[in-house]
């Protein structure tokens, strides 16, 4: 018991004198807005998705493991209890803001599955992927117009292909049976120039309705609007005596995200 007391102290103790920056773990949609916030001098380990930048956060403590996560929703409650057997507590959490999409120069009554059957670069067909070939919005739901699809995307693509195209397609056809990764991830890049096009950019706070619903403060405050998540920072509290700029980095106000109520 003594033994097992002594062995827990060193691991707690070993990031004071192992690092001397954080080290934060985060989903890759998320690369991007983890290294404004942080900072240059913060190390930014970019995983594959949330699962795994659970995995990598909950691995344990010390200084092989990381200090914080950045994630676009809430530990679920299997996930605390992973962190718990490792002796890492998912506490303190903090809200950092609101990240998210909006569009411009959509159809009127769009979903994310228009949008991502008009913009993901392959289908299904036939059980098979294939390319996606659509060019007009008329192909995607007989009541659009007759209109060339064209796209301009100024917000990260990883964060497009999370909030966009890993839900659009859910219910697919061949959905179950296909590679749902490139099924429900890549952004097509064939799509001609052309005029008018649907223009995907970060939230900030005005756009177009997206399944009924437009991105109003009132509406990003209920949770409602389709294309925003809260950001979340989880922070390992036994690393925060022992890493230089980790307790700064839990309590940096966060640039470019909307505010959450």
């Amino acid at each position: 018991m003594i033994f097992r007391f002594l062995l827990l102290g060193l691991v707690l103790a070993a990031p004071a004198n192992a690092r001397d920056a954080p080290w934060v773990v985060v989903p890759a949609a998320l690369a991007g807005i983890a290294a404004d916030f942080a900072g240059p001098a913060v190390r930014i380990e970019a995983r594959e998705d949330d699962e795994a930048a659970v995995a990598g956060y909950c691995a344990g403590l010390g200084a092989q493991a990381p200090d914080a996560l950045l994630l676009y929703r809430r530990l679920l409650d299997r996930e605390r209890q992973s962190c718990a057997s490792e002796a890492v507590s998912p506490e303190p959490e903090r809200i950092l803001g609101i990240i998210g999409l909006a569009l411009e120069g959509t159809p009127a009554n769009i979903t994310r599955r228009h949008l991502w059957r008009a913009f993901a670069r392959e289908v299904s067909e036939d059980g098979k992927l294939v390319s996606n070939g659509v060019r007009s919005w008329r192909e995607v739901d007989p009541a659009f117009a007759d209109r060339p699809i064209a796209l301009r995307v100024t917000a990260p693509t990883p964060l497009v292909e999370e909030l966009i195209l890993a839900v659009g397609c859910l219910g697919s056809n061949g959905y179950a049976k296909l590679d749902r990764t490139r099924l429900c991830r890549s952004l097509r890049d064939d799509l001609p120039g052309a005029p008018n096009p649907v223009v995907i950019r970060p939230l900030d706070g005005i756009g177009d309705l997206v399944e009924g619903i437009a991105p109003t403060a009132a509406e990003l405050a209920s949770g409602r609007y389709p294309l925003a998540r809260r950001l979340y920072l989880y922070v390992k509290r036994p690393h925060l005596p022992g890493v230089p700029g980790l307790a700064d980095l839990s309590r940096r106000a966060a640039r470019g995200l909307v505010r959450s109520p």
